[in-house]
Protein backbone atom coordinates (compact mmCIF):
# COMPACT_ATOMS: atom_id res chain seq x y z
CA UNK A 1 0.00 0.00 0.00
CA UNK A 2 1.28 3.21 -0.94
CA UNK A 3 2.45 5.75 1.68
CA UNK A 4 -0.31 8.46 0.29
CA UNK A 5 -3.58 6.02 1.01
CA UNK A 6 -2.34 5.29 4.24
CA UNK A 7 -1.55 8.51 4.92
CA UNK A 8 -5.24 8.84 3.94
CA UNK A 9 -7.01 6.14 5.87
CA UNK A 10 -5.17 7.75 8.98
CA UNK A 11 -6.66 11.28 8.85
CA UNK A 12 -9.97 9.56 8.49
CA UNK A 13 -9.73 7.83 11.18
CA UNK A 14 -8.73 10.44 13.46
CA UNK A 15 -11.66 12.93 12.21
CA UNK A 16 -13.74 9.51 13.04
CA UNK A 17 -12.48 9.25 16.23
CA UNK A 18 -12.59 12.82 17.26
CA UNK A 19 -16.40 13.17 16.33
CA UNK A 20 -16.69 10.58 18.40
CA UNK A 21 -15.80 11.85 20.97
CA UNK A 22 -17.31 15.18 20.37
CA UNK A 23 -21.04 13.15 20.54
CA UNK A 24 -20.05 11.29 23.35
CA UNK A 25 -18.80 14.73 25.50
CA UNK A 26 -22.36 16.19 23.86
CA UNK A 27 -24.04 13.51 25.52
CA UNK A 28 -22.68 13.47 28.77
CA UNK A 29 -23.09 17.63 29.08
CA UNK A 30 -26.57 17.04 28.22
CA UNK A 31 -27.09 14.16 30.93
CA UNK A 32 -25.56 16.27 33.52
CA UNK A 33 -27.80 19.19 32.49
CA UNK A 34 -31.06 16.99 32.30
CA UNK A 35 -30.27 15.90 35.94
CA UNK A 36 -29.37 19.10 37.17
CA UNK A 37 -32.94 20.53 36.00
CA UNK A 38 -34.56 17.24 37.39
CA UNK A 39 -32.87 18.16 40.95
CA UNK A 40 -33.88 21.91 40.70
CA UNK A 41 -37.01 20.92 39.85
CA UNK A 42 -37.13 18.24 42.70
CA UNK A 43 -35.81 20.52 45.63
CA UNK A 44 -38.55 23.55 44.52
CA UNK A 45 -41.37 21.04 44.79
CA UNK A 46 -40.50 20.06 47.98
CA UNK A 47 -39.84 23.50 49.58
CA UNK A 48 -43.10 24.37 48.60
CA UNK A 49 -44.42 21.61 49.83
CA UNK A 50 -43.19 22.30 52.76
CA UNK A 51 -44.21 25.76 52.97
CA UNK A 52 -47.82 24.78 52.11
CA UNK A 53 -47.70 21.94 55.19
CA UNK A 54 -46.51 24.56 57.59
CA UNK A 55 -49.27 27.56 56.40
CA UNK A 56 -51.75 24.45 57.17
CA UNK A 57 -50.76 23.36 60.71
CA UNK A 58 -50.67 27.55 61.55
CA UNK A 59 -54.09 27.81 60.27
CA UNK A 60 -55.51 25.11 62.34
CA UNK A 61 -53.90 26.57 65.14
CA UNK A 62 -55.48 29.65 64.94
CA UNK A 63 -58.88 27.75 64.30
CA UNK A 64 -58.75 26.05 67.26
CA UNK A 65 -57.73 28.88 69.49
CA UNK A 66 -60.96 30.22 68.79
CA UNK A 67 -63.28 27.83 70.34
CA UNK A 68 -66.27 27.64 68.42
CA UNK A 69 -69.57 27.05 69.92
CA UNK A 70 -70.46 23.49 70.35
CA UNK A 71 -72.20 22.09 67.33
CA UNK A 72 -75.58 19.96 68.47
CA UNK A 73 -75.07 16.37 69.63
CA UNK A 74 -77.45 15.39 66.07
CA UNK A 75 -74.79 17.00 63.82
CA UNK A 76 -71.77 16.02 65.54
CA UNK A 77 -72.48 12.65 68.00
CA UNK A 78 -70.68 12.25 70.63
CA UNK A 79 -68.66 8.94 71.80
CA UNK A 80 -71.13 8.73 75.39
CA UNK A 81 -71.16 5.24 77.40
CA UNK A 82 -69.25 4.21 80.02
CA UNK A 83 -66.57 5.85 81.58
CA UNK A 84 -67.55 8.71 78.27
CA UNK A 85 -64.24 10.41 76.84
CA UNK A 86 -66.42 12.85 75.83
CA UNK A 87 -66.32 14.50 79.42
CA UNK A 88 -62.53 15.36 78.91
CA UNK A 89 -62.98 16.70 75.46
CA UNK A 90 -65.51 18.89 76.71
CA UNK A 91 -64.34 20.02 79.89
CA UNK A 92 -61.20 21.51 79.00
CA UNK A 93 -63.34 24.67 78.71
CA UNK A 94 -64.48 26.25 82.42
CA UNK A 95 -68.04 25.98 83.51
CA UNK A 96 -69.58 28.95 85.21
CA UNK A 97 -72.06 28.95 87.76
CA UNK A 98 -75.02 30.29 86.15
CA UNK A 99 -77.18 27.13 86.43
CA UNK A 100 -76.06 24.05 88.50
CA UNK A 101 -77.71 21.25 89.88
CA UNK A 102 -75.69 17.98 91.65
CA UNK A 103 -78.04 15.40 93.24
CA UNK A 104 -78.09 12.18 95.08
CA UNK A 105 -80.70 9.53 94.33
CA UNK A 106 -83.64 9.09 96.47
CA UNK A 107 -83.59 6.27 98.96
CA UNK A 108 -87.04 5.64 97.94
CA UNK A 109 -87.32 4.03 94.53
CA UNK A 110 -90.20 2.34 93.56
CA UNK A 111 -90.60 2.91 89.64
CA UNK A 112 -87.86 2.87 86.73
CA UNK A 113 -87.71 6.49 86.68
CA UNK A 114 -85.97 7.54 89.24
CA UNK A 115 -86.13 10.44 91.90
CA UNK A 116 -83.39 12.63 93.54
CA UNK A 117 -82.66 14.15 97.10
CA UNK A 118 -83.49 17.62 96.55
CA UNK A 119 -81.21 19.12 99.53
CA UNK A 120 -78.31 18.62 97.12
CA UNK A 121 -76.83 21.56 94.93
CA UNK A 122 -79.90 23.46 93.10
CA UNK A 123 -78.72 26.61 91.16
CA UNK A 124 -80.64 28.01 88.57
CA UNK A 125 -82.16 24.63 87.76
CA UNK A 126 -85.49 23.95 89.47
CA UNK A 127 -86.73 20.07 90.31
CA UNK A 128 -89.97 18.33 90.53
CA UNK A 129 -91.07 14.74 91.02
CA UNK A 130 -87.77 13.39 89.36
CA UNK A 131 -87.38 15.77 86.69
CA UNK A 132 -84.98 18.81 86.42
CA UNK A 133 -86.38 21.87 84.85
CA UNK A 134 -84.65 24.33 83.26
CA UNK A 135 -85.08 28.08 83.87
CA UNK A 136 -82.45 29.34 81.27
CA UNK A 137 -81.82 28.21 77.69
CA UNK A 138 -77.94 27.08 76.68
CA UNK A 139 -75.83 24.37 76.33
CA UNK A 140 -75.71 22.14 78.96
CA UNK A 141 -73.33 19.58 80.26
CA UNK A 142 -75.67 16.40 82.13
CA UNK A 143 -74.18 13.89 83.40
CA UNK A 144 -75.64 10.00 85.38
CA UNK A 145 -74.07 7.71 87.29
CA UNK A 146 -75.93 4.69 89.00
CA UNK A 147 -74.10 2.23 91.29
CA UNK A 148 -76.11 -0.87 91.13
CA UNK A 149 -76.13 -3.98 93.50
CA UNK A 150 -77.30 -7.51 92.86
CA UNK A 151 -77.02 -9.50 96.24
CA UNK A 152 -77.65 -13.23 94.20
CA UNK A 153 -77.83 -14.44 90.86
CA UNK A 154 -81.31 -15.73 89.94
CA UNK A 155 -81.40 -18.87 87.09
CA UNK A 156 -81.83 -16.13 84.35
CA UNK A 157 -79.26 -12.89 83.53
CA UNK A 158 -80.14 -9.74 84.25
CA UNK A 159 -79.74 -6.07 81.75
CA UNK A 160 -78.93 -3.16 83.80
CA UNK A 161 -80.05 -0.10 82.21
CA UNK A 162 -79.80 3.26 82.37
CA UNK A 163 -81.62 5.62 80.02
CA UNK A 164 -80.83 9.62 79.93
CA UNK A 165 -84.26 11.48 78.49
CA UNK A 166 -84.81 15.09 77.60
CA UNK A 167 -88.36 15.42 77.84
CA UNK A 168 -89.31 12.21 77.91
CA UNK A 169 -87.12 11.42 74.92
CA UNK A 170 -84.23 8.96 75.16
CA UNK A 171 -81.51 10.59 74.66
CA UNK A 172 -78.66 8.15 75.69
CA UNK A 173 -78.32 4.82 76.98
CA UNK A 174 -76.15 2.53 78.30
CA UNK A 175 -76.62 -1.45 79.35
CA UNK A 176 -74.48 -4.15 80.72
CA UNK A 177 -75.91 -7.47 81.32
CA UNK A 178 -74.58 -9.77 84.62
CA UNK A 179 -75.36 -12.89 85.81
CA UNK A 180 -74.70 -14.93 83.16
CA UNK A 181 -75.93 -18.67 82.03
CA UNK A 182 -74.64 -20.93 84.71
CA UNK A 183 -72.73 -18.44 86.58
CA UNK A 184 -72.69 -18.47 90.42
CA UNK A 185 -72.03 -15.12 92.12
CA UNK A 186 -73.25 -13.21 95.19
CA UNK A 187 -72.70 -9.53 95.80
CA UNK A 188 -72.17 -7.97 91.88
CA UNK A 189 -71.79 -4.25 91.76
CA UNK A 190 -71.63 -2.41 88.46
CA UNK A 191 -71.34 1.34 87.52
CA UNK A 192 -73.04 2.80 84.90
CA UNK A 193 -72.50 6.15 83.42
CA UNK A 194 -74.06 8.61 80.71
CA UNK A 195 -72.93 11.54 79.65
CA UNK A 196 -74.91 14.10 76.71
CA UNK A 197 -73.94 17.67 75.82
CA UNK A 198 -77.35 19.23 74.84
CA UNK A 199 -78.98 22.55 73.74
CA UNK A 200 -82.09 23.34 76.43
CA UNK A 201 -84.73 25.19 76.39
CA UNK A 202 -86.78 26.91 79.60
CA UNK A 203 -88.73 24.57 80.97
CA UNK A 204 -87.27 21.49 79.12
CA UNK A 205 -87.02 18.34 81.96
CA UNK A 206 -83.81 15.90 82.00
CA UNK A 207 -84.89 12.79 83.68
CA UNK A 208 -83.74 9.65 83.96
CA UNK A 209 -84.50 5.79 83.96
CA UNK A 210 -83.28 2.87 85.56
CA UNK A 211 -84.13 -0.77 84.18
CA UNK A 212 -84.26 -3.30 87.10
CA UNK A 213 -84.39 -0.05 89.49
CA UNK A 214 -84.63 -2.63 92.21
CA UNK A 215 -80.92 -3.30 92.01
CA UNK A 216 -79.81 0.22 92.42
CA UNK A 217 -77.51 0.62 95.10
CA UNK A 218 -79.14 2.55 98.53
CA UNK A 219 -77.26 1.26 100.76
CA UNK A 220 -73.33 0.27 100.29
CA UNK A 221 -72.74 3.21 97.83
CA UNK A 222 -75.31 5.56 98.49
CA UNK A 223 -73.27 8.77 97.38
CA UNK A 224 -72.25 6.99 94.42
CA UNK A 225 -75.69 7.43 92.33
CA UNK A 226 -75.59 10.81 91.66
CA UNK A 227 -77.50 13.26 88.38
CA UNK A 228 -75.55 16.39 87.48
CA UNK A 229 -76.16 18.92 85.17
CA UNK A 230 -73.94 22.21 84.36
CA UNK A 231 -75.04 25.06 82.12
CA UNK A 232 -71.69 25.62 79.55
CA UNK A 233 -72.60 28.34 77.61
CA UNK A 234 -75.26 31.04 76.52
CA UNK A 235 -75.11 30.49 72.84
CA UNK A 236 -77.45 29.25 70.56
Amino acid sequence: MSSVPRQTYLHQLDASLEAAMNVSEGTVTSQLRATSRTYFYFTTATLALGLIFTLATIMVLVVQKKEPVPQSPDKSPLVGGNCSLDILSVLKKPLGNESSAYLQVSKSINSSKLTWNKNGILNGIGYHDGNLIIQSPGWYIIYCQLQFAVPNCPDNTIDLKLELLIDNIIKKQTIVTVCESKTVAKKIYRNLSQFILQYLEVNNTVSIKAEKFQYVDINTFPLESVLAAFKYSNSN
